[in-house]
């Protein structure tokens, strides 16, 4: 009798995986969905708003830097004034032409500058999206943990009350009793922590999309969603020649060496052209006034600025060359980290869990005959629930790396 009354108490306390762990892949949790998040976070995010105003910013300008100068009122002397006959009175206009095609030039670099914010900003859109996949992705994860915390809570009170009531006849060991206490209370501080870690990566999660006043219940998801099977080849190719850091680095390429050729034409001399009117009280008569003043380029022909723009064309096809690389180095990093993740997905879905569940059974079943002592099925509970926190570990690592290779790519869709 003793052993079917344990055997039916143990028996209440298994895990299930298709049941209880790990969530079936369809298993959704009613809360915010990734959609949802990402909304939010292109709505209000600042950063965003920052990148928009930037180009704003550099379209004024672009525009400013290809205006003319405007004219001046000039008088070209000071004015005379006396008694009638010693007053002389002189008005003029100069115009600066600007020569060599240098506000053209200016306008060109400018207009560079304003491309490179549009692509600062498509850059700042998809680093955003991708920390908003990831921190939705552990936020699901934790809280699956918790889930799985609140399951194994529930068994261990189970067991324990049942471990009492037979204690009291006589049935098992204060010593069983007391091991079910020992895991009960194991149970309860995993299931504070997993309540603790959850409200935080809420919370994160908010920050994250930039809405630090939104209050998030729950993110509904599955970790087990399908994803894409990226090509390595492919997407080195893709990122090294359409990644939006890549088009800033080409667009800085094309700044510079407008500004090369906006420094070579400074030394051609722009023309001050004067023309004006002078009225002398004395003679009652007027006379017209014309000016032309040219810089002499002998000692300042521009060495230092060509110079400097020189080699500002050699730094942008270098810091082109490094975005590349250290582009290529994050893309490896995370399909090394995605594959891992894959395979370890793999590896706990065909052999660890049903290895550990079938272990479980038969440990159930030794101990029912009294061939185990109740530690050692406590140990392999542990073991099973241990294996089903490392499932969840392990979708949640392989959907923040593919959350990574999916914002380098600059895919709008992911999953």
């Amino acid at each position: 009798m003793r052993w079917l009354i344990i055997l039916i108490v143990i028996g209440t306390s298994t895990f299930s995986r298709a049941d209880e762990v790990p969530p079936a892949p369809d298993e959704t949790i009613p809360g915010m969905t990734l959609d949802e998040c990402i909304a939010w976070a292109q709505m209000r995010h600042p950063r965003l708003a920052e990148a928009s105003f930037q180009i704003d910013e550099a379209r004024g300008d672009a525009l400013q830097a290809g205006l003319y100068p405007n004219p001046r009122i000039d008088s070209g002397n000071p004015q005379t004034i006396g008694p009638q006959k010693t007053t002389i009175l002189t008005t003029g206009l100069t115009q600066r032409i600007v020569t060599a095609g240098k506000l053209k030039l200016d306008q060109a670099a400018a207009t560079e500058a304003a491309r490179q914010a549009e692509w600062n900003r498509v850059r700042a859109r998809y680093e955003v999206l991708t920390q908003v996949r990831q921190e939705f992705f552990t936020t699901l994860a934790a809280q699956r943990r918790q889930s799985l915390s609140e399951k194994l809570l529930l068994l261990a009170e189970q067991s324990e009350k049942t471990g009492s009531n037979l204690f009291k006849a006589e049935q098992v060991s204060e010593t069983d009793v007391l091991l079910l206490r020992v895991e009960r209370r194991r149970a309860e501080l995993a299931l504070r922590s997993n309540e603790i870690a959850v409200r935080a990566q809420k919370r994160q999660l908010a920050a994250t999309m930039g809405v630090t006043d939104l209050t998030i219940n729950s993110v509904a998801g599955s970790l087990s969603v399908p994803l894409q099977q990226f090509d390595s080849e492919q997407a080195l190719l893709q990122i090294v020649t359409g990644n939006s850091a890549v088009q800033i680095a080409l667009l800085d390429i094309s700044r510079t060496q407008f500004l090369l050729r906006r420094a070579e034409v400074q030394p051609i001399p722009d023309v001050t052209v004067q023309g004006g009117v002078q009225y002398q009280y004395a003679t009652n008569n007027s006379q017209g006034l014309v000016g032309v003043y040219i810089d002499v380029p002998i000692w300042d022909r521009n060495q230092g600025n060509i110079a400097a723009a020189q080699a500002a064309i050699f730094r942008a096809h270098a810091n082109r060359e490094s975005v590349q690389l250290d582009l290529t180095k994050q893309l490896v990093e995370a399909l090394q980290n995605y594959q891992i993740a894959e395979v370890t997905v793999k590896s706990l879905e065909e052999g660890i869990l049903p290895d550990a569940m079938r272990t479980l059974e038969l440990v159930q079943k030794a101990y029912a005959r009294g061939q185990f002592d109740i530690t050692r099925l406590l140990q392999t509970q542990r073991s099973v629930f241990e294996a089903n926190l490392d499932y969840v570990s392990a979708l949640e690592n392989r959907l923040r790396a593919a959350a990574v290779i999916a914002g380098l790519l600059q895919m709008d869709q992911f999953p």
